[in-house]
C-alpha cells in the first residue's frame, strides 16, 4: 500500500446510497436528508449513534408521482429492529408534504452488509475509537505486534 492511500477511502464507486450520492431528482435529495437523521438502534446502544446513511444500510429509494419506496440492506437479515427503522423512515418521509406514502423493505437478495459500506468518516471514527479503546486498556493491536 502507498503512503498516499487512505485505506479507508472508497476505491470503486458505490452502489447504494451514501452521503455523496447526488440525484437529479430533489425529491429523492429531500428524501436522502431525512434517512440521513433516522440513527441505527443498534449504534445508539452502543453510545456511538450512526445514521442510517452513514452506516450504508440504504441500498435505494424511488420514487413514483407521490410514493416512495426506500430499500434497507442491513446488517444481519435476523434484525430485529427492522421495525422500529421502518417506523421512522415512513413518519419523516410521508411527513414531507410532496410525498403521500412511502414503504420500506428489506433487501432481500442475497447480498451481505460489510463494513465497506459505511461512510469515509464513520469507518474513521470507528476505527479511532477502537484505537483510543486499545490504548486506554495498555493492549497493541494484535495487527500491530511483533516477535
Amino acid at each position: 500500500m502507498s503512503a498516499h492511500t487512505d485505506p479507508y477511502e472508497r476505491t470503486e464507486t458505490a452502489t447504494h446510497v451514501t452521503p455523496d450520492t447526488e440525484f437529479d431528482d430533489d425529491r429523492k435529495t429531500r428524501v436522502k436528508a431525512e434517512l440521513d437523521e433516522v440513527l441505527d438502534p443498534c449504534s445508539c446502544m452502543s453510545d456511538h449513534p450512526i445514521s442510517i446513511l452513514d452506516l450504508g444500510l440504504v441500498e435505494s429509494i424511488s420514487v413514483d408521482d407521490r410514493d416512495v419506496e426506500v430499500t434497507l440492506l442491513l446488517t444481519s437479515q435476523r434484525c430485529t429492529y427492522f421495525l422500529d427503522i421502518n417506523d421512522e423512515v415512513r413518519e419523516r418521509v410521508e411527513a414531507l408534504e410532496e410525498f403521500d406514502s412511502c414503504e420500506v423493505h428489506q433487501d432481500t437478495s442475497g447480498q451481505i452488509w460489510t463494513n465497506d459500506r459505511m461512510s469515509t468518516e464513520q469507518r474513521k471514527a470507528r476505527r479511532k475509537r477502537f484505537h483510543d479503546q486499545m490504548d486506554a486498556a495498555g493492549v497493541t493491536p494484535y495487527a500491530e505486534r511483533s516477535d
